[in-house]
């Protein structure tokens, strides 16, 4: 019978593909290491104790392995992410600063939305620790002017003291164990001069340390201008609006 298939001839399996596709993809970023990585990630889902002893006891490794396409891809396909960038970003732009610093600026995101929201005339400064993630930011952010980009630690600020007039994090600090968040929050006083603003999640899981940035900095006795939960309707994009906001603080300092 014409088109019929003999017993050796098969309909390829699509699971078997999409998985021979994502190895594959994985190898290409990152080799054998990353996919070791990436299959960690998804298969200690329900042992996070175990999971940030597996893959982030280097936070600094585990960014460099995570960030690439495949992230920046899987954060620009969260509406409720751009939303709450773009909220960020109208918080920075209502203090008319002259100069900034995001430190952890990842692959550029929160940059590029500061830079529409606040004009050219902005010096803008990122600074990451992963070179897969400024990789893509200086893609990303390619032929924006009056924006610098440097490969380096928040722990050490290749800056001098009051160097912009304001300091950004958005879910950087909350990343790093505490000493070493200590050691980022210190630093971030040391080159500001006029404003720190964060965005700092406060829930625990294998990747997060849980901060209360604002108490931080109440309990050096500084002035805070606002803090609290970002508003859910910002979130509204989520599968989990109300959860979102909740485990969110937003923080602005004036120095």
């Amino acid at each position: 019978m014409s088109g019929s298939m003999t017993g050796s001839e098969k309909i390829p399996d699509q699971n078997q593909k999409t998985i021979f596709d994502k190895v594959l993809m994985a190898y290409r970023h990152g080799g054998l290491e990353y996919i070791w990585h990436k299959s960690m990630r998804r298969g200690l889902e329900n042992w996070p104790s175990l999971k940030r002893r597996a893959i982030y006891s280097d936070p600094q490794e585990y960014w460099t392995l995570r960030g690439g396409e495949e992230y920046q891809a899987e954060q620009e396909g969260q509406p409720a992410r751009t939303a709450r960038s773009l909220w960020l970003a109208r918080k920075v732009a209502g203090c008319q600063p002259v100069s900034i610093l995001e430190v952890g600026c990842g692959y550029g995101k929160q940059i590029a939305n500061i830079r529409a929201e606040s004009g050219p005339a902005l010096q803008i400064t990122g600074i990451d620790y992963s070179p897969t993630q400024l990789a893509l930011a200086k893609r990303h952010l390619a032929g924006m002017e009056n924006i610098r980009l440097f490969r380096a630690s928040g722990e050490r600020l290749p800056f001098a003291d009051d160097s912009f007039d304001m300091v950004i994090t958005s879910a950087v600090i909350l990343h790093n164990p505490p000493a070493m968040a200590e050691k980022i929050r210190l630093e971030i006083l040391r080159v500001a001069r006029r404003w720190c603003l964060h965005n700092e999640d406060t829930d625990i899981t294998y990747n997060r340390y849980g901060y209360d940035t604002a108490g931080w900095y109440r309990s050096r006795g500084l002035t805070i201008i606002e803090s609290g939960p970002i508003p859910h309707e910002v979130f509204q994009g989520s599968d989990d609006p109300a959860g979102e906001s909740g485990r969110s603080q937003f923080c602005m300092v004036r120095l």
